[in-house]
């Protein structure tokens, strides 16, 4: 094993689902529903594979907790354009954990259609229609 050479290399924690709502004062609602995916990568994480030294292993669990949190404590207009959302993540793991020198996020969203009666817009109430996805990476 002390010959090998690794070229590149990412791990992390695929399909966290966040679903967030924004109830305003006057009962208007809006919903955000992501299904993230965190990668890390830095040069630190070469004895992992080479050495089986696991010490810089940032643990999957504890990425999937961040993203639950960073949800949760960023400000409304922080977490619901998933392009910002994407980007709070990333910085965060790179600011958080120093020896992690790449943290790539992608988001797959689902939309969610506001309900009408009467021809008008219900504030809080939604459906899902179709399966069509968006998605964005930083």
């Amino acid at each position: 094993m002390e010959n090998s050479i690794i070229k590149s290399q990412a791990y992390g924690k695929d399909r966290v689902r966040i679903v967030r709502v924004v109830r305003h004062a006057d009962g208007w609602q809006e919903i955000a529903d992501y299904s993230v995916c965190v990668l890390l990568s830095g040069a630190a994480f070469e004895s992992s594979y080479t050495k089986g030294d696991n010490k810089l292993v940032v643990a999957t669990d504890s990425q999937k907790n961040t993203v639950y949190y960073l949800a949760k404590t960023l400000a409304a207009d922080r977490v619901m354009v998933p392009e910002v959302f994407a980007s709070e993540v990333a910085a965060f793991m790179v600011k958080k954990y120093s020896h992690v020198t790449t943290c790539h996020v992608k988001i797959i969203t689902k939309p969610w259609e506001r309900m009408k009666f009467d021809d008008k817009a219900h504030p809080h109430s939604f459906y899902r229609e179709g399966k069509e996805t968006r998605w964005t990476e930083a």
